[in-house]
């Protein structure tokens, strides 16, 4: 389908932003930070679609090589020590969720072609653990959807296959003081403005359901506390493998058709 594209440079340059605008319907529209790649679905449904990209490695210093026999984790929780297990990993995901998505949705809000009340955020994987971080911090965000992440972090390290694979986690206090301070399960009625999703698969090994459960279960606590529990659902699908199927798309758009669809209502 055609659509017109804007980008922006933002935070001196550091972040790249594409957002991409559908012809129908008229005004201003619904607008998604759309983390999963293929932006179609949401055009077609009428959403104006945002995605980003960051170059942190500008900034960051050259990682020292992990000594022979003293590294530990796989893949993007690769570690020199246990005692810093995916402290690089995780500290990328909070400044994206502190820093990047804020400052997006900062200049979104200026665009004329943006409903600035109808703003949501789909996340999946490191994207997803993203989205839950910065539904804490960003009050603007209507509506998110986090695919295959979980918000209990400690949890996440320790059972992951990509981490401890159940072995006890002992992490270094500085950086286990910094974990407890990014998990949004210890604050979770920070996130009760935005209708939130959460779409776990049971046979995720990656994202262990047990975290993603967790996650849920003080979520839905507090959304309850704040007579919203409607705004809070968790969908887990009994699916092997760590990723995103039609199940998870169509849930996904689902929720943005119902919670960014109709504008929202006047104060």
């Amino acid at each position: 389908m055609e659509y017109h594209v804007k980008e922006a440079r933002l935070l001196n340059g550091l972040v790249i932003v594409r957002v991409e605008i559908p012809p129908a319907p008229d005004g201003a529209k619904p607008t998604v930070i759309a983390l999963l790649g293929d932006t179609h679905e949401l055009l077609r449904a009428g959403f104006i679609a945002v995605t980003y990209t960051v170059y942190w490695d500008f900034l960051r210093p050259p990682a020292p090589t992990p000594k022979a026999g003293h590294s530990v984790g796989t893949w993007v929780l690769a570690s020199p020590s246990a005692e810093v297990l995916g402290q690089s990993y995780l500290r990328d995901v909070a400044r994206n969720a502190t820093e990047v998505v804020p400052a997006i949705v900062e200049w979104l809000t200026t665009q004329p072609e943006v409903d600035a009340t109808r703003l949501g955020m789909v996340g999946a994987s490191t994207n997803g653990f993203v989205a839950l971080q910065a539904a804490a911090v960003e009050p603007r965000l209507r509506a998110v959807v986090a695919i295959a992440a979980s918000a209990d972090y400690e949890c996440f390290l320790r059972h992951s296959s990509m981490g401890m694979q159940g072995k006890p986690l002992t992490l270094a206090p500085a950086y286990a003081e910094w974990l407890r301070a990014q998990d949004v399960t210890r604050m979770p009625q920070r996130l009760v403005h935005s209708a939130l999703l959460m779409l776990n698969r049971t046979g995720d090994k990656l994202i262990p359901f047990a975290c993603a459960e967790a996650t849920a279960r003080a979520l839905s606590e507090a959304y309850a506390r704040a007579g919203a529990p409607d705004r809070f659902h968790f969908v887990s699908f009994d699916i092997e493998g760590h990723g995103i199927g039609p199940q998870e798309s169509q849930a996904t758009l689902d929720w943005l058709r119902r919670w960014l669809q109709t504008p929202a209502p006047q104060p």
